[in-house]
């Protein structure tokens, strides 16, 4: 059914336009295409860091390691009208248009377009509405079929979300992860694109870098050889029924943790057998307790926040050579002290909170590593990142379909030479204990860290009371959805905005 409607009505506040004339992108900036590839830049967003205590006031994060969240750029409707949506390996839906006045950040939302339906064209609204909740947040979504391009890549008939209230959520969602096991599926993304011919398989790559180093990249249906170092190592997802939650998710098995010291020497963990999921909507990483322990015992002066749960550092560990190392089944990823500690004015954080029920390698990991999520043939495939410009290469299909071509850059040097800075560490297994040091001063606070793995659960809604966009207790609305029905299988997710 083929409905319209006026977005003043929907929304009682004027909509800002998706399509205002923007500056000329660097060349870095721009989506490539090519013979069964799309390459789309993923761009670092300035937000906030990991939320330290309770809220009190707002403090403005200014570090690049402050509190990145990774948007993508996708055009939506006829004409296409440009949107940024949060990257996340940790849900399969893709919705858009979050409410900024009651989101947890409306400065940030609102400086990012939104959706203006009445100016498409080729939009098709369904009469599933769904409340997506999430840890810190929740959105009433209803589901339209759209028009969505990637560059010159167009994607006909996409069923997404449109938020029509949503709460402490600054951005929408673009999901690439499996299905929600036990959900009745749809075609996402990642399926649609595969359906139509753009790709041949439904696999893709992640770049993520900092903010001084815009050229990080989401390449669906490719890899780019020319962002890493050496072989791409091929790791089984494991299965849903041995992952800690039960859900299929991006889970691979790490085999040990270490640390390159900034005399350059290794130290390294006993053997390991740790599911941990990879998920760029998480800024943070998550480990079980004993690895977090012995990580923060690495820091002789690190002391221990008992209001947030943080390591506080001091800030000198960022100028210093040296690495936290992640081992797996032989390959080593080197995430660089800098990489891996926010700084948050005065005070350093470990990038890293205790989980162990649900490992996760968040952002803090992945601006380290190349990856390549392989959804067909239940693979990731992981490398060392690095940058000495750009070769793109088509992933095809098949058993083999991920090309095993090495890495056009040449390996990092395995010394480093210690500074005046270089301080005595070490990494210990042996036992759980207490942290030494306790900080005693006063962290900032209000830090955002963006959406976490979807969980099945929750179901949609049918309008049986008509049909089109309709406001369900917007703000700024006048009217209600009436006439809410049965649920709708396949549509209901309860989404974690997690650390």
């Amino acid at each position: 059914m083929r409905l319209f409607f006026s977005a003043a009505s929907l929304l009682g506040v004027a909509v800002q336009s998706a399509t205002a004339a923007e500056e000329p992108q660097p060349a870095h900036q721009i989506v490539t295409r090519g013979e069964g590839f799309i390459r789309s830049p993923v761009r670092p967003l300035v937000g906030h860091g990991p939320n330290l205590r309770a809220r009190q006031n707002e403090v403005e994060v200014l570090n690049q390691r402050g509190g990145t969240r990774y948007g993508v750029e996708i055009e939506v409707g006829t004409p296409p009208q440009k949107l940024t949506l949060i990257l996340d390996t940790g849900s399969p839906n893709t919705w858009i248009n979050p409410v900024c006045e009651t989101s947890n950040l409306p400065s940030d939302c609102q400086k990012f377009p939104q959706f203006d339906y009445d100016q498409s064209s080729s939009l098709n609204v369904t009469d599933y509405v769904d409340t997506l909740r999430y840890g810190i947040g929740n959105a009433t979504v209803q589901y339209v079929y759209e028009t969505i391009s990637i560059g010159s890549a167009t994607i006909e008939n996409q069923l997404i979300g449109i938020a029509v209230e949503s709460h402490q959520i600054p951005l929408g969602i673009l999901g690439v992860s499996p299905p929600i096991q036990g959900q009745n599926e749809y075609p996402y993304i990642l399926d649609t694109l595969v359906d139509q011919g753009l790709i041949k398989s439904r696999a893709f790559s992640v770049d993520l870098r900092g903010m001084d180093n815009p050229t990080g990249a989401l390449i669906f249906g490719g890899v780019d050889t020319g962002k890493y170092i050496g072989e791409l190592a091929k790791l089984p997802i494991i299965p849903p029924s041995r992952t800690p939650s039960g859900a299929d998710r991006y889970y691979i098995t790490m085999t040990g943790v270490g640390l390159t010291l900034t005399d350059g020497s290794v130290v390294q963990s006993e053997e390991l057998e740790v599911p941990v999921f990879l998920d760029t909507g998480a800024t943070l990483s998550h480990l079980p307790t004993r690895i977090y322990e012995a990580l923060a015992g690495s820091f002789p002066d690190a002391q221990y926040d008992p209001n947030s749960g943080f390591y506080i550092l001091p800030c000198e560990y960022t100028e210093m050579p040296g690495s936290i190392d992640f081992y797996f089944s032989g390959k080593a990823i080197r995430v660089p002290l800098n990489d891996f500690i926010w700084e948050n004015g005065a005070y350093c954080i470990l990038g890293v909170t205790p989980e162990d029920e649900e490992p996760i390698l968040g952002d803090t990991f992945l601006r380290a590593a190349y990856v390549v999520y392989d959804q067909d043939n239940r693979n990731l495939h992981l490398a060392q990142a690095a940058d000495c410009g750009s070769h793109l290469v088509a992933i095809g299909s098949g058993a083999d379909a991920v090309p095993s071509s090495t890495g056009r850059c040449t390996a990092l040097p395995t010394a480093t030479t210690a500074g005046s800075n270089s301080k005595s560490m070490g990494l210990d297994f042996t036992a759980t204990r207490p942290p030494a040091n306790t900080f005693t001063g006063t962290l900032p606070t209000g830090i955002d860290v963006g959406p976490g793995p979807a969980q099945s659960g929750g179901g949609g809604t049918t309008v049986t009371g008509g049909g089109g966009l309709k406001p369900t207790g917007h703000p700024n609305a006048a009217g209600r959805v009436e006439g809410v029905g049965m649920g709708v299988a396949g549509l209901g997710l309860v989404l974690a905005w997690m650390l």
